[in-house]
């Protein structure tokens, strides 16, 4: 089965593999976020959990089939997640995604505690099904430069820890964070923490705490991902 509506072509495109429960509300809420989105499952009837209005397309397929994959668009996608309940799946699918197609940002739900071993050993970022939400992994495919403490009310606002890279120290707290839409909420530096003012300059490997907006986080993350390139 592919059931597919209109998106925009150029919005990046992220794969979900597993649409239960965890894949639905990551899928969707991708979706209302314009990010172009497909969603690959085994049963026909796991989409049935998508809401009737999802702008994106469902793939009926395997995850490991390297076949489901590219009808899904592997090949020009920016973010994958797999979030089934089987380790396994997980574990092979996000292998695939990026050691085959080179897929950037990957993230696997953990499901079995006891496989976190395997999943360090083969350096594959994870959301643990004890404290998994579908923002959590959203946040993790969007900002992978930023790490995701705390969310509020359902995930519209999160608090994040972010690492100041050497290529942005000497900018002042005002030159990084953008305005209106992220707060600082401290700072620390060589394991002492403050609450800065806005004309603070940054030293490299600052710990900087940024309350923030999904519109905020992806301002940020594009700072960190331009400060990659210089």
């Amino acid at each position: 089965m592919t059931h597919e509506q209109q998106k925009t072509v150029s919005a990046p495109h992220i794969i979900v593999v597993g649409c239960g429960r965890l894949g639905a509300a990551l899928a969707m809420s991708l979706a209302r976020q314009n990010y172009s989105v497909a969603i690959i499952d085994s049963d026909p009837q796991a989409f049935q959990r998508l809401d009737p209005n999802f702008r994106g397309q469902a793939v009926e397929g395997e995850g490991l089939d390297q076949d489901s994959l590219e009808r899904a668009g592997i090949k020009q996608a920016y973010g994958f997640a797999a979030v089934t309940t089987l380790d396994s799946i997980n574990i092979i699918t996000c292998r695939i995604a990026r050691d085959i197609y080179h897929v950037s940002r990957v993230v696997a739900r953990l499901y079995n505690p006891s496989r976190a071993s395997i999943y360090q050993k083969l350096n594959l970022q994870t959301v643990a099904s004890s404290s998994w939400a579908a923002q959590r992994v959203e946040q993790t495919i969007l900002n992978p430069g930023m790490q995701s403490v705390y969310s509020a009310g359902n995930g519209e606002v999160h608090l994040y820890e972010l690492i100041i890279p050497e290529t942005l120290a000497g900018k002042t707290i005002n030159d990084v964070l953008p305005s209106g839409d992220s707060v600082i909420s401290g700072l620390t530096r060589a394991g002492r923490a403050q609450l800065p003012k806005s004309n603070e300059t940054l030293e490299a490997h600052d710990i900087l705490l940024v309350t923030a907006t999904a519109q905020g986080a992806a301002s940020l993350q594009k700072l960190l991902d331009q400060a990659k390139k210089e």
